[in-house]
């Protein structure tokens, strides 16, 4: 899991993320905020943002802009 200040940096910058998670779903979005136990992600796909726990949440990356 990348860190608490690098996650910050990617809300700030308003990277565009991939986040597998531990039942086999991906998914692609923006970060919008993050707490100690969730992340608040914007999907590209969707209007609603989705909230993930930590726990459930295997990989943490950035994608290229443009994808």
């Amino acid at each position: 899991m990348p860190s608490i200040r690098l996650l910050q940096t990617w809300i700030r910058e308003r990277k565009i993320l991939s986040l597998e998670l531990t039942d086999g779903r991906r998914l692609i979005g923006v970060l919008i905020w993050q707490d100690q136990h969730c992340l608040a992600l914007q999907p590209t796909d969707s209007d609603d943002p989705v909230l993930i726990s930590r726990a459930g949440m295997l990989l943490v990356r950035p994608l290229p802009r443009g994808l």
